[in-house]
C-alpha cells in the first residue's frame, strides 16, 4: 500500500472505531518476546494537512492541531481543521438537531450531545446522533452475501438464498450459504450451542433445535435460539368468573368479555367486570397494584399501566400486570448431548459436564463438549500449494488436487503437482459475459506473459478475457488480494490497445482497481499482475468485475468496490447500519454461543479480508462469528500452534478491535491468545490471521479455541487443549498443569 492510501486507510479505519496499523514481525531469540504486539503508528497533524482544532490520531487518540493566526478561522470556507480566510461559526447540538453521542462543530471541535436512555440508541431510529429505538430490518440475501441455501433473515424469519450450479454445493468452500466446490459438513444444533429454534447449518439446510420446556421461551436471555426467560399462558372470561367489558389476559393480550343487559352497567354491583345494578367507579394501577401492560378499570374500561424493562417482563414472576424476572429452567449434559466440560445451562449458570478418560480430550475430534481422541488431521491442496495429481494427505491418504487446462501439463517445470507451462499463454481463462465477476486463484508458477504501461516486468501473471454484456462503465479490481497486485485491462487482447492501468486504488491490502467504458459486445483482455519486485509479486488473488454503481448499498458483501471509491463492502460509508455489517456478513463461519469451542480450520483460499494491529499485511485470513452465552472473561487461542498466526477480536466486519495477539513462531509453549470481557448475548468476530512467512503469502491450519477464562489451568483444563489462562501456553505446556 503507498504512503498516501494508506494515511487514507488509517484515518478511515479510526473514523469506524477500527485502528489500522503498522505491523512489527521481525523475531527474537528470547521466548519471552517471541508473541509480538506491534504498534498503531499515530499519524500526525502536519501528515492530514492540519493546522487547527482537534483531529483524530488515527490511533484512538486525539490530536490538538493549534490555533489560528490573526485573521484567520479554524474551518473557514468549510476546509475542517485548516486555517482560512472566513469567519467559522461553531455548530449547535441543537441546531444540528442532535441529541446523543460526538459530532463535529464543523469548526475544528467536537460536541458531545449526550447519551440516551435504554432501550433507545444513538441513532438507533436511522438518523445519526439521534436518540432512537432501533427497528428490526430485515437482511437480504445479497446484503448477507449468501447465495443458496435457506438463512435466518436475523428478525425472526427466514429466507431462500437459491441453489447452487453444477459441480457446487452450497457452503462447499466453507462460507456458510455460499456456493463452492468443496463439500460442505453441516453444523449441528450441539456444534453451535443452540436448543430451539430453526438455525441454518451453514450448508444450505436448515436445523431445527427443538422448543423449551416449559417456563422458558426461545431466545428469551437475549442468546438466539437458546431457551430462556418464561412463557405465559393466557387467562379466560370464565377462568376470572368475568361477564363484561376488556380486561387482559395476563401475557400481553385483551379478553372481551361482553355486554351487560339493559338496567345494569358494567362494574355496577361494585365488582369489577360483573354486571350489577348502580353506578361504577373507575378503578387506577396504583390502586390496583399493577405496574405493567393493559388492566380493566372495572367499569369496561381499560387502564394502560406502562412496560418493563429489561430482563423483567408484564407478569414475569407469575403475577398478572406486574413487572418479575421470568423463572428458568435448567437444560441438562444429557439433553445437550455433552459429557465434558462447561456448557451454560440456558439459565445464566454453568453445567459440568465432567472429564475425559486418558488419550481423549474435550473436543479433540472437533465437537465442541464431546470427549474424543485426537484424530489426524489431513492436508489440503490449497495449504500445500498443489493444484494437479495425487497427492499424501499427511495421514495415510491421497488427495486428488484436480487436472490441468492446455497448454498448463502437471508439473512441466519440474515443480511438483502444480500446472506450469513451458510456452506463452495470453489468456488463462475466458470469463464469457457474465456479471458479476468474482474469480480466485494465485499468480505462483504463471509465467511472465505480460507488461503493461503501470510495471509488471519478471513478475507472474495471469490474463482473463471478458465481454461486455451491455454497453456501460465497468469496475476491475482486486480487493482482498494477498499479493501486491497490477490491474490493467486492454482492448480486444494481448496486443490491444492499453485501456486502463492500475497498482493501487483500494482502500486496504494489496488491492488494485480501474473503471473503463465499454459497448455491449466489446472484449477486453483483464491481467492480474504485480509491479512488485519482491516476494510479494506473486500469490493468491481475488479478480471481481461489476457495472459501475453510485452506490456501494445493496452489494455490501460482495467483496468488491462497486462504485469504484476505493472503500470495500462494509468499509464503505454507504454499507454504514447495514445489518450484516455487525459480523453476519462478513464472518466465513458461525460458532453459535458454543463453550468451549474447538474449531479446526485454514486460511488457504480465503482471501486477505482482514487487518489488525498485530500481525504482516496481505496475508489471508478466516473470519469466526461467536456470541457469548451469558456475560463473563473469555480467552480466544490458537494452540498449540505450529504456524505462525495473528489473532484478533472486532466488533463487527470493520469495527472496533477488542483484542490483538500475534506470533510468527507460534507453538504449544507460545501461541496467541485474547482475553476479553463480554455481555451475555455479545457477538464478536474472531479472526485468525497469517504469519507464517511476513514477506510473502502462506496459507496457514489452525485451531481455534473459545474457552472460560480461568487463573490457572488444573484439574479438567489441562485436558482441553485450550489456553484458559491467556498466558500463551496450553495443557502439558503449561506450568500449572506439572
Amino acid at each position: 500500500m503507498r504512503g498516501e492510501a494508506r494515511r487514507t486507510a488509517w484515518f478511515w479505519a479510526c473514523f469506524l472505531s477500527l485502528c489500522a496499523a503498522c505491523v512489527d514481525t521481525g523475531s527474537t531469540s528470547d521466548e519471552s518476546d517471541a508473541r509480538q504486539r506491534s504498534h498503531c503508528e499515530p499519524m500526525t497533524c502536519a501528515s492530514q494537512g492540519m493546522d487547527c482544532g482537534i483531529a483524530i490520531d488515527g490511533c484512538g487518540g486525539t490530536l490538538d492541531c493549534g490555533t489560528c493566526p490573526e485573521g484567520k478561522t479554524c474551518g473557514g470556507r468549510g476546509r475542517h481543521n485548516v486555517c482560512s480566510d472566513g469567519p467559522c461559526v461553531p455548530a449547535t447540538c441543537e441546531s444540528l438537531g442532535g441529541n446523543c453521542g460526538q459530532v463535529s462543530d464543523g469548526c475544528g471541535g467536537v460536541l458531545d450531545c449526550g447519551t440516551c436512555a435504554a432501550p433507545e440508541t444513538c441513532g438507533g431510529a436511522g438518523t445519526p446522533n439521534v436518540c432512537g429505538v432501533p427497528p428490526c430490518v430485515p437482511d437480504t440475501c445479497a446484503s448477507l452475501g449468501k447465495n443458496c441455501g435457506i438463512v435466518p433473515d436475523g428478525c425472526g424469519g427466514t429466507m431462500e438464498c437459491g441453489a447452487c450450479g453444477p459441480d457446487q454445493t452450497c457452503g462447499g468452500g466453507g462460507a456458510p450459504n455460499v456456493c463452492g466446490v468443496e463439500l460442505c459438513a453441516p453444523a449441528t444444533c450441539a456444534s453451535l450451542g443452540k436448543n430451539c429454534g430453526p438455525v441454518s447449518d451453514g450448508c444450505g439446510g436448515m436445523l431445527e433445535c427443538g422448543a423449551c420446556p416449559e417456563g422458558q421461551t426461545c431466545g428469551g436471555d437475549s442468546v438466539p435460539n437458546v431457551c430462556g426467560g418464561g412463557v405465559c399462558t393466557p387467562a379466560t372470561c370464565e377462568s376470572l368468573g368475568k361477564n363484561c367489558g376488556s380486561l387482559p389476559d395476563g401475557c400481553g393480550g385483551l379478553l372481551s368479555c361482553g355486554t351487560c343487559a339493559l338496567g345494569e352497567t358494567c362494574g355496577g354491583g361494585g365488582e369489577p367486570n360483573v354486571c350489577g345494578g348502580g353506578a361504577c367507579t373507575p378503578a387506577t394501577c396504583d390502586a390496583l397494584g399493577k405496574n405493567c401492560g393493559p388492566v380493566p378499570d372495572g367499569c369496561g374500561g381499560v387502564l394502560d399501566c406502562g412496560g418493563c424493562s429489561s430482563p423483567e417482563t408484564c407478569g414475569g414472576e407469575g403475577v398478572p400486570n406486574v413487572c418479575g424476572r421470568p423463572p428458568c429452567t435448567p437444560t441438562t449434559c444429557e439433553a445437550l448431548g455433552k459429557d465434558c466440560g462447561t456448557v451454560p445451562d440456558g439459565c445464566g449458570g454453568a453445567l459440568d459436564c465432567g472429564t475425559c478418560a486418558a488419550g481423549q480430550t474435550c473436543g479433540g475430534g472437533g465437537k465442541a463438549n464431546v470427549c474424543s481422541a485426537p484424530a489426524c488431521r489431513p492436508y489440503t491442496c490449497g495449504l500445500l500449494g498443489k493444484n494437479c495429481g495425487s497427492v499424501p494427505d499427511g495421514c495415510g491418504g491421497t488427495l486428488d488436487c484436480g487436472t490441468c487446462t492446455e497448454p498448463e501439463a502437471c508439473g512441466a517445470t519440474g515443480v511438483p503437482n502444480v500446472c506450469t507451462s513451458t510456452e506463452s499463454i495470453c489468456v488463462d481463462k475466458d470469463l464469457g459475459n457474465a456479471l458479476p465477476v468474482a474469480v480466485k486463484g494465485s499468480t505462483a508458477y504463471a509465467g511472465d506473459d505480460h507488461v503493461a504501461s503501470c510495471g509488471g516486468r519478471l513478475a507472474p501473471d495471469r490474463g482473463f478475457r471478458w465481454t461486455a454484456p451491455k454497453s456501460g462503465t465497468f469496475t476491475f479490481d482486486t480487493a482482498r488480494s494477498a499479493l501486491r497486485t497490477l490491474i490493467a485491462v486492454r482492448r480486444d487482447g494481448c496486443a490491444g490497445e492499453e485501456l486502463a492501468c492500475a497498482t493501487d486504488g483500494i482502500s486496504y491490502g494489496g488491492g488494485a482497481r480501474v473503471t473503463v467504458p465499454l459497448e455491449q459486445g466489446q472484449s477486453v483482455l483483464v491481467v492480474v499482475d504485480s509491479a512488485s519486485t519482491d516476494r510479494f509479486s506473486a500469490g493468491h488473488f481475488e479478480l471481481h468485475i461489476d457495472e459501475l454503481r453510485a452506490s456501494e448499498a445493496g452489494a455490501c458483501f460482495d467483496n468488491m468496490d462497486n462504485d469504484g471509491d476505493r472503500w470495500v463492502d462494509c468499509a464503505d460509508t454507504d454499507c454504514r447500519g447495514t445489518p450484516g455489517c455487525d459480523g453476519r456478513g462478513c464472518a466465513h463461519h458461525d460458532l453459535g454461543s458454543a463453550l468451549p469451542v474447538t474449531f479446526q480450520g485454514e486460511t488457504a483460499g480465503s482471501g486477505d479480508g482482514f487487518q489488525g494491529t498485530c500481525g504482516a499485511l496481505m496475508q489471508q485470513d478466516r473470519a469466526h462469528l461467536w456470541t457469548a452465552p451469558r456475560a463473563g472473561t473469555f480467552v480466544f487461542d490458537t494452540s498449540p500452534g505450529g504456524w505462525g498466526n495473528a489473532l484478533y477480536v472486532l466488533t463487527g466486519c470493520r469495527g472496533t478491535e477488542l483484542g490483538c495477539d500475534s506470533n510468527p513462531n507460534a507453538s504449544a509453549q507460545s501461541s496467541p491468545a485474547v482475553k476479553l470481557e463480554l455481555e451475555q448475548g455479545q457477538t464478536v468476530l474472531v479472526v485468525v490471521d497469517g504469519l507464517a512467512n511476513p514477506d510473502q503469502d502462506t496459507p496457514i491450519r489452525y485451531t481455534l479455541h473459545v474457552s472460560e477464562y480461568a487463573p490457572k489451568e488444573t484439574a479438567e483444563r489441562c485436558m482441553d487443549g485450550a489456553d484458559n489462562d491467556a498466558d500463551g501456553k496450553a495443557d502439558a505446556a503449561d506450568e500449572d498443569c506439572r
